[in-house]
């Protein structure tokens, strides 16, 4: 599932529960943007938890990151520590 980093709160988001499709330059998370968080995952922060970010907006957890799923070739840098 593509992921983003809230710009508001940094919480880690699926990109069809939120508002990146309509919103990529500050996209929000569903949380942000209606008051209640959708229950479909935890929420969790993507700073804290040393995602990384790809130039299209995406983000990876490092467990991704170390294994290559979805990063080969792509320029990807951390967005919190590990």
């Amino acid at each position: 599932m593509p992921l983003f980093k809230c710009s508001k709160c940094e919480a880690v988001e699926n990109t069809a529960l939120g508002d990146f499709w309509t919103n990529q330059i500050e996209p929000i998370c569903s949380e942000c943007e209606t008051g209640k968080w959708h229950g479909e995952f935890p929420k969790i922060n993507a700073t804290e938890f040393g995602y990384y970010k790809d130039s299209d907006g995406f983000i990876y957890s490092p467990e991704e990151v170390d294994n290559n799923v979805w990063t080969y070739n792509k320029n990807i840098k951390m967005i919190g520590r590990a």
